[in-house]
C-alpha cells in the first residue's frame, strides 16, 4: 500500500512539472505576459554600435563580423525585443495588432546572413539595391539538403532592418534544433560560405537569447 501511495504521489508532481523539462531545450515561445515583460525590457535597452548589426536582433550562430559573413538566428523574442528597444531611434510605426502579430508567429525561425561588401565598392543605386544578398542557403543533415521554406510575416518583415545585405531563410524550430548539421550559403559576392552547428553552438545560442539585451 505504501509503495502504491509513492508511485501515485510520484505521478501527480510529475504532471506538476514545467513543460522544459519534458523535452529538449528550446528557444522561448512568448505568451501575453512574456511579450508584455519583453516589450517592456526593450524600452530600457540603450543601443550601442551599428544600430542594424545582426547581433542587435538575433543571437549568434556563426561567429564573426557583418564584413566576415556574419549569421543570426532571428526568434520570436529577439525580433520583438529589437522593434521594442528601436521603435523611436528607427522611425518605426508599429501596428496596434503587433503582439498579435508575434504571438501567431512562433513556429518559424529564421537564419538570417548578413555581409558588408568589402572587396570593391558596391552602387546603392535602386538597381542595385539587394542584389549582394544571400540568395541561396540550406541546412545540410546527413547528407541531405534542407532548404528554408518560410517567409517572415509581413508585419514584422517590415520592421525589422534589411541594411548590411540581410535575409531572413525560415526553418522549422526543429530543424533548427536538431543538431548536428551544417549550415551553407552563398553570400554577396558569390563565395561558399559553411559551418558546422553543434551541441556547443545551440547551448551557447540558447543562452544568448536568455540573457538577450537587444
Amino acid at each position: 500500500m505504501k509503495k502504491k501511495f509513492l508511485a501515485a504521489l510520484a505521478l501527480s508532481a510529475m504532471a506538476f512539472l514545467p513543460l522544459s523539462f519534458a523535452g529538449a531545450a528550446d528557444f522561448m515561445t512568448l505568451d501575453s505576459a512574456s511579450y508584455d515583460a519583453m516589450w517592456a525590457k526593450g524600452k530600457t535597452v540603450k543601443k550601442h554600435g551599428l544600430l542594424e548589426n545582426p547581433m542587435h536582433y538575433g543571437v549568434e550562430m556563426r561567429h564573426g563580423t557583418i564584413g566576415s559573413n556574419q549569421v543570426v538566428v532571428v526568434t520570436p523574442y529577439t525580433a520583438g525585443m529589437y522593434i521594442s528597444s528601436t521603435e523611436d531611434l528607427r522611425l518605426l510605426e508599429v501596428p496596434e495588432n503587433f503582439k498579435d502579430v508575434l504571438l501567431s508567429n512562433q513556429d518559424i525561425l529564421f537564419v538570417a546572413p548578413a555581409y558588408m561588401p568589402v572587396h570593391h565598392l558596391i552602387s546603392y543605386s535602386m538597381e542595385t539595391k539587394g542584389s549582394n544578398r544571400s540568395e541561396h542557403l540550406v541546412i545540410e543533415k546527413e547528407g541531405k539538403r534542407i532548404y528554408p521554406r518560410y517567409e517572415m510575416n509581413p508585419v514584422i518583415d517590415s520592421l525589422m532592418p534589411h541594411s548590411h545585405y540581410v535575409r531572413y531563410f525560415g526553418f522549422t524550430r526543429e530543424q533548427i534544433l536538431d543538431v548536428p548539421y551544417t549550415v551553407k550559403y552563398v553570400n554577396g559576392e558569390g563565395d561558399l560560405i559553411d559551418f558546422p552547428v553543434t551541441e556547443k553552438t545551440l547551448k551557447r545560442m540558447l543562452e544568448q537569447e536568455k540573457n538577450f539585451g537587444a
